[in-house]
């Protein structure tokens, strides 16, 4: 694949809105996510973003009592998942509050909507607190009966859950799950049994930081306690001197919670979060969150195509030169998709690169002149030795002409004809150079140099399985590769040249002295890398013919 590197984009403007959002609309796009988690995950184990007082998003009462921006309908689409519904009790029927205030909405329109997108997204599953909110008027009938009426409409009734248990998505897909608030636990999940943070009180933007430490430490106590737990997080707060938007987003050169917990996800610091109910969470919070999930995927399985607009969403995270954001987009990732063969880039301003990936490729937007990629191969295996390759780039690069793009194609090609059992990445920076400015994934045997005004990284991956004859001690200078049994390796040019043994995949070997497999022979399964230490010793440059097994599949 054929990348090139363009010189100073403006970054978008949801850039700043990384971790807080306060517009209607927002940059991330998740509406089916959880039709890839795996039918038998608990609920307990999701890391599932929420938004506290859901129905908040209109200032009917002024900065104090709105929490969110995005109708409820549009945080659905965006991956939110956690509902805080505050009901109060008036003519038997429930309205929607914060407090004493009316958001002009009522549970039936909470209701319709959340079915109108269950029926559009039957992968998903709603987990919804339903609290009793302000005082009761003009009622004939208890808080729980009214619920209980709501419940066995026909028109609500196939979508509310009535377990009381913490269940798998194989339970309660298409369905809403209740976090019972209000009669004990009678109508679904007791809400006493959660394992809960909400100490939502900040006297001041002088104590978002203090908030923040409670946050913090109730990720520590969720990725630490039992799996079968449910633990909900409260990242809002709020009071007459810190409202909402503030204790979110911050102000005054203070950090908001939800700019804190952005680089504590992104950091790879939580695999398990929880339930994170959130004041006006940014589309980058929201994907960090969503990010976690993946590690309930095998580390086998094709990353679905939400992956691509969280990476993306999360890179604007990362800062600093190029090293710093090659650590952080490398630490998220290894976290989010473990046991995977990751390989990241991180380049500044122009560039060009041909990239042999194998699984998942990831290019983020140009911002601050910086440029992030990310791609999966098959393994970081290279057979070539760092020198022998450094030395063979290095005669390579003194022939190449063009811009970089064009010689990261030539030089790919060549390295692609001379060493065809592996795969090739090849990048090529044009001046300036230096760690400030690119850094990227070596696995121990690429090549980086310099000649001119460019400089090259080669990376060498996913080799093919066979038995490596190297000329040099410690797999080093010429190789060939065989898969089958060599009478003589006369007519392969390596007669009498092997000092050390990659063996890849199922194999085991033997080596001979003399033509035909006769003379003194050393057998081996594993790699070595000095024959001299094999039985008989002096085996440097006295192998003539190989006898190859192959031992089983893979």
């Amino acid at each position: 694949m054929l990348v090139l590197g363009l010189v100073a984009i403006t970054p978008p403007a949801f850039a700043a809105g990384r971790y807080y959002n306060d517009s209607g609309g927002i940059q991330t796009h998740h509406p089916n996510w959880m039709s890839w988690v795996p039918d038998s995950t608990s609920l307990a184990a999701l890391s599932l973003p929420g938004t506290h007082d859901t129905m908040a998003y209109q200032s009917y009462g002024g900065s104090l009592t709105q929490t969110q921006s995005l109708e409820l309908r549009k945080q659905l689409d965006a991956g939110i998942r956690a509902l805080d519904i505050r009901c109060r009790h008036i003519a038997d029927s429930f309205t929607i509050h914060h407090g004493v205030v009316y958001l002009h909405v009522n549970f039936d329109d909470v209701l319709r909507t959340s079915i109108q997108f269950l029926n559009a997204n039957p992968s998903e599953t709603l987990v919804m607190r339903v609290k009793k909110e302000h005082t009761e008027e003009n009622v004939t009938r208890s808080f729980a009966a009214t619920y209980e009426a709501y419940r066995n409409n026909p028109a609500y009734q196939p979508y509310l859950w009535t377990g009381r248990h913490v269940p798998t998505l194989r339970e309660v897909r298409g369905k809403i799950v209740i976090l019972d608030d209000f009669a004990g636990g009678t109508y679904g999940i007791p809400w006493g049994g959660l394992d809960l943070q909400d100490d939502w009180t900040v006297s001041s933007i002088f104590d978002i930081a203090g908030k923040w430490d409670k946050v913090r430490g109730h990720l520590t106590r969720t990725n630490t306690g039992s799996p079968s737990t449910l633990f909900v997080n409260f990242l809002s707060g709020a009071s007459a001197f810190a409202h909402p938007f503030t204790v979110a987003g911050g102000g005054m050169g203070v950090r908001g919670v939800n700019d804190y917990a952005i680089d504590h996800l992104v950091a790879g610091q939580v695999q398990r979060a929880g339930i994170l109910f959130m004041d006006f969470p940014g589309a980058g919070l929201i994907d960090a969150i969503l990010a976690l999930n993946f590690r309930l995927l095998s580390s086998t399985t094709w990353l679905p195509a939400d992956f691509e607009v969280i990476f993306k969403n999360t890179a604007y995270t990362v800062g600093g030169n190029a090293e710093q954001r090659w650590h952080g987009i490398r630490n998220f990732l290894h976290n989010a998709a473990p046991g995977r063969s990751w390989h990241v880039l991180a380049l500044k301003r122009s560039w060009g690169a041909w990239i042999s990936h194998q699984g998942n490729f990831y290019q983020s937007d140009a911002m601050d002149d910086y440029t992030h990629i990310a791609y999966l191969t098959r393994s970081v295996t290279s057979v070539v030795g760092r020198s022998y390759l450094t030395d063979y780039v290095s005669g390579q690069v003194r022939s190449l002409s063009g811009n970089a793009a064009e010689r990261a194609v030539t030089l790919h090609g060549r390295l692609s004809a001379r060493f065809p059992f592996q795969r090739w990445s090849v990048v090529v920076k044009q001046a300036p150079g230096g760690l400030s400015n690119w850094a990227y994934s070596d696995y121990g045997r690429g090549a980086h140099l310099s000649s001119g005004d460019f400089t090259y990284a080669v990376q060498g991956h996913s080799a093919s399985d066979g038995v490596y004859l190297h000329e040099h001690s410690n797999y080093e200078g010429n190789l060939i590769r065989l898969d089958g049994n060599v009478a003589s390796l006369v007519g392969w040019g390596f007669n009498d040249m092997l000092s050390s043994i990659t063996l890849l995949g199922p194999y085991q070997t033997t080596m001979c002295e003399h033509q035909d497999y006769t003379g003194r022979c050393f057998s081996t399964s594993q790699s070595v890398g000095d024959v001299n230490a094999m039985p008989g010793g002096s085996w440097h440059d006295k192998v003539t013919s190989v006898v190859i097994t192959r031992t089983g599949l893979r």
